[in-house]
């Protein structure tokens, strides 16, 4: 099962990977160092012949690119919009996470700061990818939900 992440940190890139490994989850791994390596990676049809079953995104890509740029850019694109894509981002601004959701992300996890919850979030994210039934992300505490769908909303009792 191939994971995508594009983040511009090569720190980030690197602590995935290593939770990937530390996890023991079957997730291979390629990585792109912003929007356009994430861009040219779709544009190449060698790259495509086995698709991520997940991109990992992270809100900043160096200099003025953001992960939601890149999701506009996969959105409109019919033979590979279908993704799922999850923003890993330590931007947990509200703004940033509307922006997100608006542009079609999947689902908005805030970084962690110690490795054994980024191998807690692997974990997670692969068992979501096999269970069509329940889905075990929003069950994370680094999960973040569209605060679009708090408007209207009657406050709890």
């Amino acid at each position: 099962m191939l994971l995508l992440h594009i983040d511009d940190s090569e720190d980030d890139r690197f602590l995935v990977k290593e939770a990937i490994i530390l996890a023991k989850t079957p997730f291979v791994y390629h990585e792109a160092d912003g929007l356009q390596s994430a861009i040219s990676y779709f544009r190449h049809p060698g790259e495509l012949e086995q698709r991520p079953a997940l991109v990992l995104l992270d809100y900043e890509l160096g200099g003025n690119a953001t992960g939601a740029d890149f999701l506009y850019w996969l959105r409109v694109h019919k033979r590979i919009r279908w993704l799922r894509v999850v923003m890993l981002s330590g931007s947990p601004g509200r703004d940033h996470i509307v922006e997100c959701y608006t542009a079609g992300v999947d689902y908005y996890l805030t970084k962690p700061n110690y490795m054994a919850r980024l191998k807690e979030i692997v974990r997670t994210l692969y068992a979501a990818l096999l269970s069509p039934v329940t889905d075990p992300i929003p069950l994370l505490m680094e999960y973040q939900p569209d605060p679009r769908e708090e408007v209207g909303k009657l406050p709890q009792a």
